[in-house]
């Protein structure tokens, strides 16, 4: 009877650290592929239907635990979301300096310039925003 008692204790305190090593990696997966990033612009730049004033952003992938596709951008003074929209994935061009997380568009004078791509923290793989073809 004791020794039955110390192996179902033993079992289930291995199952319990097994449960508990998986919840600390997928939340640590889940973390790392979120990506927040905060940006500070201080002039006016634009993002599909919509442009940023200047002032300090929150850039993120909404749904890392999905496909990684979609963005949000929140205000970070009032945190109201200002931009949630799917994006393309992209590989950074050979070359682009790793410290960059921004790549502007071209804009005529007096418009926002549109941001074309976001890296987050620097890495390979970026999102590219989908603008539309008349823009």
């Amino acid at each position: 009877m004791f020794n039955r008692r110390v192996v179902l204790r033993a079992c289930g305190a291995f199952l319990g650290l097994v449960i508990a090593a998986g919840t600390t990696a997928t939340l640590s997966a889940s973390v790392r592929s979120n990506r927040i990033q905060y940006l500070t612009f201080s002039a006016p730049v634009s993002l599909p239907g919509v442009t940023l004033s200047r002032g300090t952003y929150t850039f993120e992938v909404a749904n890392p635990e999905a496909s990684a596709d979609i963005v949000r951008v929140r205000n970070r003074a009032t945190d109201a979301v200002v931009f949630l929209g799917f994006t393309y994935r992209v590989e950074r061009p050979k070359g682009k300096a790793d410290n960059r997380s921004i790549v502007f568009g071209e804009a005529p004078r007096g418009v926002a310039p549109p941001i074309l791509e976001w890296y987050p923290g620097g890495d390979v793989t970026g999102h590219q925003f989908r603008y539309s073809k008349t823009r």
